[in-house]
């Protein structure tokens, strides 16, 4: 059977050719559609590490309300590392971890580096490699996990942190070696 269409007009397309054409148009639409989901997204990614920074900065300048400033509300804390070659994982109280920065002699120093920031609604995450150092002196390296939630008054702040606790096959910040 042959189709003859009038002079200038195209055939109407076959009905698989829309299930090939919509998904074209939709990856089109989507491209124009998220610009101001980006930027909200940036300022949140640059939001949520300020409240990790702000722990960090807690922590060199052994202010314990600092610290406490950027939990919620009976938040975890939470450490894994290898003891005597078995997995062991420490539960720590918010408040003794603020209590213990407000105690320390020396600063204690956190260097980040590489996040991972993976942000949905009011949730986000962050995967970032860290080294420790209590003063000058390297003590441990490994991974911080954090989960921060967004409060009512749109700030965010940690409701949980778990970290890996390594002292041997540290990978370093770029910036510092063990040691310095």
């Amino acid at each position: 059977m042959s189709h003859s269409t009038p002079r200038g007009r195209r055939p109407p397309p076959t009905p698989g050719a829309w299930r090939r054409l919509v998904p074209i148009g939709l990856i089109a639409l989507g491209g124009l559609a998220p610009a101001g989901d980006v930027l909200a997204q940036e300022d949140d990614r640059t939001a949520v590490l300020a409240v990790i920074d702000r722990l960090f900065d807690g922590m060199r300048a052994n202010d314990g309300d600092m610290v406490r400033s950027v939990f919620v509300e009976g938040a975890s804390l939470v450490s894994t590392e290898n003891a005597q070659g078995e997995p062991a994982t420490r539960l720590i109280p918010t408040e003794g971890f603020a209590e213990a920065v407000d105690n320390a002699e020396i600063p204690w120093d956190e260097p980040i580096w590489d996040p991972i920031v993976q942000i949905q609604d009011h949730l986000a995450t962050v995967w970032v490699k860290y080294a420790f150092y209590a003063g000058e002196d390297f003590s441990h390296c490994g991974v911080d996990a954090f989960i921060l939630a967004r409060q009512p008054d749109g700030e965010w702040k940690i409701a949980a942190l778990a970290d890996t606790r390594q002292r041997e096959d540290c990978e370093m910040p770029p910036d510092r070696e063990p040691g310095t």
